[in-house]
């Protein structure tokens, strides 16, 4: 596990250079470049994903798959790792100055999430974790919350850009179910949140790899559990993950 230990001090390092230069060019960064549908890309997104490209690829020779420029050092050598990174989750939030965003970068393990690392800059707030070995926001241990009955808890879900209307049927579905249902367009972020114990559960359909690599990792790390369904590493997946004690959505 010390080889782990050693690549979260990596992304946790590249994570804190990311937010930083969101934080200090937020006024020249936070200017679209493209709108597609729901989806919105802005250059803060390409330039945070610059930083942590090139920390990335200086101090390890793993592949990555980023939300931007998709593969990079395509996997020709059958890499067991794989560095998934999304410079800005939560890219709208940014643009209109709501504080739910994050830096993502998880590293994965023949496609698993095994640590992961979500800088929540404008909240000042960055978890981080290594399965079987725990997890932590600001260097203090967490866990996810104790509560098993959904109608005494709270889901974290969102509406992707890339949902269909089969998955918004279920989307509907899912709201009675609980609680409270909590939507803070980043998906980084809302799992964080269930790893910390804020919240029971989160289940989105449509997202990609870099929006929930991390989250997931820090869920497991925390006492939670995950499932990513889905094909290949580039195309949507549907996303569930809870703390363990309530039944993982579907």
């Amino acid at each position: 596990m010390s080889e782990l230990k050693d690549f979260l001090a990596i992304a946790e390092r590249t994570a804190a250079a990311a937010s930083a230069a969101l934080l200090e060019h937020r006024q020249s960064w936070a200017v679209v470049e493209a709108e597609i549908g729901r989806e919105v890309k802005i250059d803060a997104d390409k330039r945070a994903e610059a930083i942590i490209l090139s920390a990335l690829e200086q101090a390890t020779p793993f592949a990555a798959i980023a939300e931007e420029s998709g593969w990079s050092r395509v996997r020709e050598r059958g890499d067991r790792y794989v560095w998934a990174v999304d410079p800005l989750d939560g890219s709208v939030n940014y643009l209109r100055d709501y504080p739910h965003c994050a830096v993502s970068i998880a590293l994965l393990d023949d496609g698993v999430p095994v640590l992961g690392v979500v800088d929540c800059f404008v909240m000042s707030e960055r978890f981080s974790g290594i399965v079987g070995e725990g997890a932590w926001l600001n260097g203090k241990p967490m866990r996810v919350s104790d509560i098993a009955d959904p109608a005494g808890g709270i889901l974290q879900t969102g509406v992707p850009s890339r949902a269909s209307a089969e998955s918004m049927k279920l989307f509907e579905a899912r709201l009675t179910a609980w609680r409270k249902v909590r939507m803070i367009g980043s998906a980084a972020s809302a799992l964080a949140y269930v790893a910390a114990g804020r919240a029971e559960a989160y289940r989105e359909s449509g997202s990609m790899i870099w929006d929930v690599a991390a989250g997931c990792a820090l869920v497991k790390a925390a006492g939670g559990e995950f499932r990513i369904g889905g094909d290949a590493l580039d195309q949507p997946l549907e996303v569930s993950a809870g703390n363990g004690r309530v039944a993982l959505p579907e």
